[in-house]
């Protein structure tokens, strides 16, 4: 389903989002190992705020793949003259699927954060 929503959603917007998700997993699992073995707070701050960085960064990379494939959606249209309700639903769908990802790293990013923050500053 992944692979298939990469080539639906754009992959040139789909991808640096998809990657974002690896980077924010790879931050999460060093902030818990980090965390572990004793490192110092400031580093698992500066951690913390990068994995919200990113979250924040995928939303806006989705809005930005949203707008530009509506853009072209809308451009398609004005070519044809016209086109059936199905085919404008299919279009829409497809141009929110960069924002859904986006929006879904971003809400994870968003509650990873705060439960490390809440845990760095008791």
């Amino acid at each position: 389903m992944i692979i298939r929503h990469l080539y639906e959603g754009g992959f040139w917007f789909m991808l640096p989002i998809l990657i974002m998700w690896v980077v924010v997993a790879v931050l999460v699992a060093r902030f818990l190992l980090n965390h572990r073995h004793g490192v110092e707070k400031t580093a698992l701050k500066r951690m913390n705020a990068s994995i919200l960085f990113f979250g924040s960064l995928a939303l806006l990379y989705g809005i930005m793949g949203q707008i530009i494939g509506l853009f072209e959606a809308l451009i398609y249209i004005q070519e044809m003259g016209g086109v059936s309700a199905s085919a404008l639903a299919a279009g829409l769908r497809v141009s929110m699927l960069c924002t859904v990802y986006g929006f879904a790293l971003f809400m994870l990013t968003i509650i990873i954060w705060y439960l490390f923050r809440h845990y760095l500053l008791r």
